[in-house]
């Protein structure tokens, strides 16, 4: 189990990707995640220096493919599928297992047309074609639960596609937008789990729904960390974790029919156990655990980023040794 980084978690520093590396080597990190374009935009020259300082720093990569859901782009199965064809070559010669991906954002759930069963239709078909392509070079393409799918949702999706080569990205703190408890979302998806968005996150009550926190330093939100770890553990003890705060908000429609309406499994239970989050989440922002949207303004982004993520590469590793060292013990 080694601790990584998320790219989008330095997007504010605008780094290229070598850069990249070094930054995570300074945060005592084992590997990273970005953005596939990031390297096909540039020279294979450019891409062998960063494939040789990788090794070098003894760095894990991961990559972030294309899209997979047509959704209303008027995109064929095949034109989304095209997308990818210079990525499982890209990802194979960096060394990196996994291309990840999403279905999309809650909107998706809302859209008439195509009808969100009609997108999982077509997301389906990708995936299929995908899981081929996967296993002619040894690359998974994992579906990240994105504030999109909720963890059965995604499961099904994975299960229906039924490929080794595609399985999921579990996002640790997304469950949460979309009315989940993170750590049941993690007792669904953990088998399926190839990689992970090591996250943490809040959320709060608004006029008009509530927000959902893009990010927050690992430990201080409401994701009960040591219990998902665990699963994720239990489930693939080499499965890295790539710590991503994506910094910022998004506000849910907590109050539009539509919105609820597109879940199938929504019980009064489960939207009980939500508010209980929702009245932590408030009383975190009171105590100042977290910055509301209009203190967000004010903040040096790129400087609190840099101590945010100290925090939360240390806060990581040391949950990483202490699970491996109780399983060592037993």
């Amino acid at each position: 189990m080694l601790v990584g980084l998320d790219a989008i978690s330095l997007s504010s520093w605008k780094l290229e990707p070598l850069a990249l590396l070094a930054k995570v080597s300074e945060y005592g990190l084992e590997g990273l995640q970005l953005d596939s374009h990031e390297l096909l935009k540039r020279d294979a020259d450019y891409r062998t220096r960063f494939k040789e300082a990788a090794r070098e720093r003894g760095l894990y990569i991961e990559l972030n493919g294309a899209g997979v859901n047509p959704r209303n782009s008027g995109r064929s199965v095949a034109e989304m599928v095209e997308a990818w064809k210079p990525l499982f070559p890209l990802a194979a010669d960096m060394g990196a297992s996994i291309l990840n991906t999403c279905f999309g954002l809650y909107q998706e759930r809302m859209m008439s047309s195509p009808s969100f069963a009609e997108q999982l239709a077509m997301t389906t078909q990708v995936l299929k074609e995908l899981g081929r392509m996967g296993a002619d070079y040894g690359v998974s393409v994992t579906m990240e639960l994105h504030v999109d799918l909720t963890s059965h949702e995604l499961r099904n999706l994975i299960e229906t596609v039924n490929s080794p080569f595609v399985g999921v990205n579990l996002d640790t703190a997304n469950a949460l937008a979309l009315m989940e408890d993170p750590v049941e979302a993690a007792e669904v998806l953990a088998p399926y789990a190839k990689t992970t968005h090591y996250k943490d996150t809040c959320v709060y009550l608004t006029d008009e729904g509530f927000n959902w926190q893009g990010g927050a330093p690992l430990g201080t939100g409401l994701v009960d960390l040591p219990a998902v770890t665990e699963m994720l553990y239990q489930a693939n003890p080499d499965i890295h974790l790539n710590i991503e705060d994506g910094w910022g908000f998004i506000p849910i429609p907590f109050d539009d029919p539509v919105f609820l309406n597109s879940f199938t499994d929504l019980t009064a239970e489960r939207l009980v156990r939500f508010m209980r989050f929702l009245r932590r989440g408030e009383a975190l922002l009171r105590a100042g655990m977290h910055p509301r949207p209009d203190e967000i303004k004010s903040y040096n982004v790129p400087m609190a980023m840099a101590s945010r993520l100290w925090h939360s590469a240390n806060y990581a590793r040391r949950l990483r040794d202490e699970i491996v060292a109780r399983h060592a013990a037993q």
